[in-house]
């Protein structure tokens, strides 16, 4: 079996998509909200049996390949490579024989899984570290678990050993481990030094970075590895791989500022937390929250950096359409809380919080609304967060709480918010598909009608009708049609005679027409609808024919070229004998 194949028949479409979203039965299918857009309906629509995953609103998706070229952005061989180390499929002999090579990416993954042993080892031998890890009460096991380590104060023990290990200047660079501060000079310094390290785990378990915590007096409290061909911090969450089974179980997730407070979240019992690494959430972060949880708890710091991250994320969640609350401390930070008051803090989390919303009201009650000014403050906090609420009847419903909040009537307050909205840009920067927007059909007449002769085999004495297809996948599918035995009842991808790539989009127009009810017909209408189909098919393939050979026409007779004039007016007259067959 070719490795494309047993790959497939290890891992079923619908389990990588439960990976990365909320998958719900429906019928012999599965629906999901769509990852690829800002969804609103489940619009993926998952076929076990066709092994197919495929938004019709967006037009993205496809086989497991498509699938994970697509949400990873990745290409076709990286995502061989990862599915066949999530099956254990062997590529040997793949393409020629030749086995998949180690890339640039394999090797920093590489360096950075050999730095975290050298940062674990060193975290041992280094009495300081141990008793700074104590005296913020970590657990051995959590920092075991979540690899903690601890890099060396010194500019080059890092690098030398990397340089040991066979790892070349600029994978060191590459893997953001190192700082060449003087080009000219070439010298590489540690970037990290006398810190604790916190790897970053990516969703799929491996290492892409690291951050760093001082124990010295450093300015920079905490540091995180350079952005690189691994490394995008707007795109990881600290914590979300040890936390998506609880988030899934839970369809809940906590948010929270740093490392520390993730990983003593994790020590009361609360695993469903995830912090974001080096910057603030974004709307990446948002999009991959939403894969995962219906509802985003916020447990942010209680400065004022922590309130404005509060409100950022309201924001940006709130586009994805997720419900947010918010848990109040009476400690700093999550960290703090779970060392002083663990059950407390458990227990705050566990009930879910409060609505935002009913934060932000409870804090404009404290300002004084009988006054222009409290009314300007009240409302400059207001607008921003209403306007990223898509749903209009949540959004009325907020509306008339915030207008009764400040002292004001609901319609002056509209008034405020469409010239907000008229101003605001981050809604249009995140604008999902409107239905009115112009999008290519994905299926042409021709495809729909041989998709239909596929479902309806017995009535493919049609086939006749149907001017044939010169050239693309049309073409492929109505040979395949014509090649199968007369008396075939049920047809399989597996028995239509196409190239793998031509079997994955008949895959999809299979599913397109059962998305759209086109399977369920008895055989009366089944033969009435594939007739009405053909003539409308024929009609499309005649006009398209008369476009182009009239394009190609001008062309000739512009450039004087007689003899392709005289062919083409021939091709010409053969369309009109078509046309009056189509009609």
């Amino acid at each position: 079996m070719d490795p494309v194949t047993d790959i497939k028949a290890r891992l079923p479409i619908e389990e990588l998509v439960g990976q990365y979203c909320q998958v719900k039965k429906k019928g012999r299918q599965f629906v999901a909200l769509c990852p690829f857009h800002n969804d609103t309906k489940p619009s993926l629509q998952i076929s076990p049996d066709k092994g197919i995953a495929y938004c019709f609103a967006c037009q993205t998706g496809g086989d497991i390949f498509s699938f994970y070229q697509a949400i990873e952005g990745c290409d076709f061989r990286q995502a061989i490579k990862d599915l066949a180390e999530k099956t254990g499929v062997t590529l040997e002999g793949f393409q020629k024989g030749e086995t998949v090579k180690k890339d640039e990416k394999d090797r920093l993954k590489n360096c950075l899984k050999e730095v975290q042993a050298f940062y674990i080892k060193k975290l041992k031998e280094s009495e300081i570290a141990v008793k700074y890890l104590k005296s913020r009460k970590m657990d051995p096991k959590l920092a075991k678990e979540f690899g903690v380590g601890f890099a060396p104060d010194s500019f080059s023990d890092t690098y030398q050993h990397l340089l040991k290990k066979e790892f070349s200047r600029k994978e060191i660079l590459d893997a953001g481990l190192g700082i060449q501060k003087d080009l000219k000079e070439g010298k590489i310094y540690d970037r990290f030094r006398n810190r604790i390290m916190f790897p970053i785990i990516d969703h799929r378990g491996d290492i892409v970075g690291f951050g760093g915590r001082t124990i010295g007096e450093d300015d920079a409290k905490y540091i995180n590895s350079s952005e690189g061909p691994i490394y995008n911090k707007s795109r990881v969450l600290y914590g979300l791989y040890h936390a998506k089974e609880a988030i899934r179980e839970s369809k809940a997730v906590v948010l929270v500022e740093g490392y520390f407070d993730v990983i003593a979240c994790h020590q009361i019992g609360v695993k469903n937390t995830v912090a974001v690494s080096g910057t603030a959430l974004t709307e990446e972060h948002a999009k991959m929250l939403r894969r995962y949880a219906e509802k985003i708890i916020l447990c942010l710091d209680q400065d004022r950096a922590g309130k404005d991250a509060a409100e950022r994320s309201f924001m940006l969640c709130k586009i994805q359409e997720l419900q947010i609350n918010s848990v109040m401390l009476n400690y700093k930070d999550p960290d703090e809380a779970a060392n002083k008051d663990p059950k407390g803090l458990k227990k705050s989390l566990s009930d879910g919080g409060m609505p935002y919303m009913d934060a932000v009201l409870d804090d404009i009650k404290k300002l004084d609304v009988t006054s222009a000014e409290g009314k300007h403050d009240g409302l400059k906090r207001l607008l921003p967060l209403l306007d990223s609420i898509k749903s209009a009847v949540e959004k009325e419903h907020e509306m008339k709480r915030s207008a009764n909040a400040l002292g004001a009537t609901p319609s002056t307050f509209k008034e405020d918010l469409e010239k907000f909205s008229a101003q605001n840009k981050l809604t249009e920067a995140s604008a999902p598909l409107e239905q009115g927007e112009h999008k290519p059909e994905i299926f042409s007449r021709m495809e729909i009608a041989l998709g239909l002769f596929l479902i309806y085999p017995e009535h493919r004495e049609y086939l006749s009708e149907l001017i044939p297809p010169d050239a693309g996948f049309a073409k492929s599918v109505y040979e395949a049609i014509k090649k199968i035995p007369e008396n075939t009842k049920d047809i399989s991808l597996e028995t239509l005679d196409l190239p793998e790539e031509e079997k994955e989009r008949t895959g999809i127009l299979l599913l397109f027409c059962e998305h759209h009810g086109l399977t369920e017909w008895s055989d009366g209408l089944a033969s009435r609808e594939l007739h009405s189909n053909l003539i409308r098919a024929n009609q499309e393939t005649v006009k398209r024919k008369q476009k182009e050979i009239t394009a190609l026409l001008l062309i000739a007779n512009r450039e004087g070229k007689e003899s392709d004039a005289a062919a083409l007016m021939n091709q010409y007259s053969q369309v009109l004998k078509l046309a009056k067959m189509a009609n």
